[in-house]
């Protein structure tokens, strides 16, 4: 029942801040508006819906961690590790800030969860096992980032990925990480009300560098290993979607010569637009899939290492062969 009760909550928080933020969005003139590069949209979008989805999410923890247990023990490391994370992209959005200084800060926040000790731990080495936490942190915060690029996109993945970090904290009997999934993903799912095709708002930078950072964080508290060793590569499939749209994008981003931080339409949802798919079907083919990855991410936990370790083969050659394919889509 209290996991019913946090992601009702949290959906309905974000049911109310939503459209609160579109106004603030729109009195300040805090817009996305189009260009004739990257932003295709017909008119300026309100920003600010990363705020809703902040406030919705920590409210509904915190409260439910004061209720409950009068602490927030557990909670401090994603507290101020996210909370730095949402004020770089608020500030990013109402003024752009350089990649130096960004890059900095989001592996300030990876450190902060490492004092917290939220990190990873099975690679037998301490400095190597903060060397990988920094960089899958500062990966994946960067990974969601790069696929908010579609409306309903970013949050779509998101609420897959939450829910699917839900099943397997709870099957693993953990306490903090499957009520802070269900809150991200009712935050989500209330924000998605209005921001699913035709979007009336974007997350912002503020929305997908939080959410990126929470469930790179969320993914490190989880227990995958039960069976086999190689479970603890679950978590790239869960969130597949946006590490392979990231890869890819630098891939060619690469082959063009171009720095991989340069903006450009390279992303593979853009690309399967051009072959003549409406934005709901892309989203349908990115949702589909994100549920497939989840899935088999799942099943990879119950499996001996032979056949996990198949799996994980099966899933990076289709990968490879996919990438290959996107490639050969002209943009123009």
């Amino acid at each position: 029942m209290k996991y019913l009760f946090i992601f009702i909550s949290s959906f309905l928080l974000g049911l109310i801040f939503t459209p609160i933020c579109i106004k603030v969005a729109n009195r300040f003139n805090i817009l996305d508006k189009p260009d004739a590069n990257l932003k295709k949209h017909e008119k300026p979008i309100p920003y600010l819906g990363g705020v809703s989805i902040f406030l919705a999410f920590f409210i509904t923890l915190f409260v439910h961690k004061m209720v409950t247990t009068h602490t927030l023990k557990g909670l401090i490391g994603i507290i101020v590790g996210a909370s730095l994370i949402f004020l770089l992209g608020l500030i990013d959005d109402i003024r752009k800030l350089s990649v130096p200084f960004k890059l900095s800060v989001q592996v300030l926040s990876a450190v902060v969860l490492i004092i917290c000790g939220i990190k990873i731990k099975f690679l037998g080495n301490e400095f190597i096992n903060i060397i990988f936490t920094v960089l899958w942190i500062v990966g994946v915060t960067n990974a969601f980032n790069l696929i908010d690029i579609m409306d309903g996109l970013a949050g779509g993945v998101t609420l897959i990925a939450s829910i699917t970090y839900f099943i397997i904290g709870l099957e693993g009997g953990k306490l903090f990480s499957p009520l802070a999934s269900l809150s991200l993903g009712g935050s989500i799912l209330g924000f998605l009300v209005y921001n699913f095709p035709p979007a009336k708002i974007f997350m912002g930078d503020a929305g997908s560098l939080f959410i990126g950072f929470t469930l790179a964080a969320l993914s490190i508290t989880e227990s995958y290993s039960f069976t086999n060793n190689l479970a603890v590569l679950t978590p790239i499939l869960i969130l597949g979607v946006p590490i392979f749209d990231t890869l890819f994008v630098m891939w060619m981003r690469w082959r063009q010569g171009k720095p991989v931080y340069f903006g450009s339409p390279d992303h593979f949802p853009l690309r399967l637009l051009k072959v003549g798919l409406s934005k709901k079907q892309v989203i349908f083919i990115i949702y589909s899939v994100s549920i497939f990855l989840s899935i088999i991410g799942y099943i990879s936990i119950k499996l001996n290492e032979f056949f996990s370790g198949i799996l994980y083969i099966f899933i990076f050659v289709i990968s490879i062969f996919l990438a290959v394919k996107l490639s050969k889509i002209k943009l123009i």
